[in-house]
């Protein structure tokens, strides 16, 4: 039975993480990241359908995503990096249930909360990335964060349109690069238990 936050041993930090404890949870490494990127690919393909429902539905899919993290992350508490998981998970869900609950939010104010949830995204991925330095594939993790922080820009800077299509697909390839590198980070654990062995 997974107990209260506030018990857990290890707080918000920048250290780096054990990998005897994403060794241990790396099944729910893997699944998150099967939870991430199966709803990334719904994210992508969802912006060819009206624009109110998208926006809807997308914002409900990034709350999804952001339970998923948070689960993931209290389920690991031992983890090094759970905090940040965690900081990361209420993000998305204020980011997800603000789209779905405004969809028709004007162009200006979809940019800047898009911008607002890509850039504190990639700043919490890059922190987290830095935690798991030691581990094989956490170059993923650096890349996700670059990425995030990239997508942040490119909306920012009106790069993209603010529309529902276009914010879907990049939350979709923001989701998919996550839960990939969730399964890549399980996979490098796995592959230092083996070369310890």
């Amino acid at each position: 039975m997974v107990g209260p936050l506030e018990e857990s041993p290890k707080p918000l930090r920048f250290a780096p993480v054990d990998i005897d404890a994403v060794r241990e949870k790396r099944g729910w490494f893997v699944a998150l990241g099967v939870a991430l990127m199966v709803l990334g690919v719904l994210a992508c393909i969802l912006p060819f359908i009206a624009s109110m429902v998208t926006a809807i539905v997308l914002g409900w899919l990034i709350v999804l995503a952001g339970l998923a993290e948070g689960c993931h992350a209290i389920q690991s508490r031992g983890w090094a990096g759970a905090g940040w998981e965690l900081a990361s998970a209420l993000v998305q869900v204020a980011f997800g249930l603000l789209l779905a609950n405004f969809p028709m939010t004007g162009k200006l104010a979809l940019m800047v909360l898009a911008s607002a949830y890509f850039a504190a995204e990639g700043a919490l991925k890059l922190v987290r990335a830095s935690q798991h330095r030691r581990l094989p594939g956490a170059g993923w993790l650096v890349f996700d964060g670059i990425l995030a922080l990239a997508l942040a820009l490119l909306i920012l800077t009106g790069g993209v349109t603010a529309a529902a299509k276009v914010l879907g697909l990049l939350v979709g390839i923001s989701l998919l690069t996550g839960g990939m590198s969730m399964i890549l980070i399980a996979l490098g654990a796995a592959r230092v238990l083996r070369t310890r062995a």
